[in-house]
């Protein structure tokens, strides 16, 4: 009889945690997912509207090869206590020793900033407490984090995500619980919500003017290579250079204007560029002043801080962009495996993967061409359709 390998995966009802779980379930794994949600329809619900198929799910929860532990609101503070998450496990007749990976893709993007903090910084609490646990009991285990190139923002005026994600990874490097942390720039791909309900909020508001909108590139990564790469590094890749926790791994199948990325994200009628324009010459003066003023009048928007954000990014010149920038190109990762007096390639194909020598830093590409990654992009659209 084969061994049972459970995954407890933390925020696996949402866009990242659906491809996550598909990953590991194609894989041989069970997968257990803490909610919020008090009943087993309510998240399904979340699963299937992130692009899990309806048949194969109730048949994986049907063979208990899913399994939802309901009413965990990692917040409240009783999940700081062991004993707890015990009861839970034998309620659940979960074996302790089955669970060999814990992946936490909880956080908050886009709502109050009191929920930002919340759903990054005090919910560590309970996952380092059970971590520590675990890792105590088996020497096997591996966490695993998610996080975001936002935590690497250098500007003193940081949004309330940008400074809870920046916390965040400071409380998770200190604890040293931290085996894989993920960055990525802007994940795209099948299952997306957000970004798809706000693009034509964000083409309303940004097609005026065409450096808003297509005055710099992001880094885009598809959910579902995302997924894979998260279980591969965790899984197959071991010849790592350095083993200091956490081992940072940025992952990119390449750039994007971001005008393209909103544009993808549309109706095909409502792609439309207005017919009068912000000149040119003007571009430049608006977009500081929005920077300036805007954030002002609405501190505590969210949408406004992000369009401030964006105006900033499009009013500089390259250079100033490109001191700014927080992610590789896949270019300079190309480059970095050329470099092998600091760099070691662990891995070519389909991944190129490339480590730093003397540093807990790791790069994944997996290449995407342009017109493959508008596809990606497009696949929220196409799966509400």
């Amino acid at each position: 009889m084969n061994e049972i390998k459970t995954l407890l995966l933390l925020g696996g009802t949402g866009f990242v945690g659906r491809a996550v779980a598909e990953e590991y379930l194609k894989n041989g794994w069970h997968v257990m997912v803490p909610t919020r949600e008090n009943n087993n329809d309510r998240a399904k619900e979340k699963l299937l509207l992130h692009g899990f198929d309806k048949y194969n799910l109730e048949k994986l929860i049907g063979d208990g090869l899913i399994l939802f532990a309901l009413d965990v609101d990692l917040v409240d503070k009783k999940w700081s206590q062991i004993n707890n998450w015990l009861e839970l496990f034998d309620k659940l007749d979960i074996s302790i020793l089955s669970i060999l990976r814990i992946i936490n893709l909880v956080g908050e993007t886009s709502k109050s900033t009191r929920e930002i903090s919340k759903s990054n910084i005090d919910v560590l609490g309970g996952i380092f407490t059970l971590v520590q646990y675990l890792k105590s009991r088996n020497k096997q285990v591996i966490f695993c984090s998610m996080g975001s190139t936002a935590e690497k923002k250098q500007d003193k005026n940081l949004s309330p995500y940008e400074r809870a994600k920046r916390v965040a990874r400071q409380k998770i490097e200190e604890s040293n619980l931290c085996d894989y942390h993920f960055i990525a720039n802007y994940i795209k791909g099948k299952g997306e919500q957000k970004m798809k309900s706000a693009a034509p909020d964000l083409w309303s508001k940004l097609r005026f003017s065409h450096k808003w909108l297509f005055g710099f590139k992001v880094s885009i990564i598809d959910v579902d290579d995302l997924a894979q790469v998260i279980y591969h590094i965790s899984e197959a890749v071991k010849n790592f250079p350095l083993r200091q926790k956490p081992l940072e791994v940025n992952i990119t199948n390449g750039e994007l204007l971001f005008g393209e990325m909103i544009k993808n994200l549309l109706p095909e009628d409502k792609k439309v560029m207005p017919r009068v324009v912000i000149p040119f010459w003007a571009e430049k003066y608006f977009l500081k002043a929005y920077v300036f003023i805007a954030p002002r009048i609405n501190p505590h928007d969210q949408l406004i801080r992000r369009l401030a954000n964006f105006a900033k990014r499009g009013s500089m010149n390259f250079i100033k962009q490109e001191k700014l920038r927080v992610f590789k190109t896949a270019e300079e990762i190309k480059k970095l495996a050329l470099d092998t007096a600091n760099y070691l390639v662990l891995e070519a194909s389909p991944y190129l993967i490339v480590a730093n020598r003397y540093n807990p830093v790791i790069y994944v590409l997996r290449e995407r061409g342009e017109e493959e990654l508008k596809q990606i992009v497009q696949k929220a659209a196409i799966l509400s359709d």
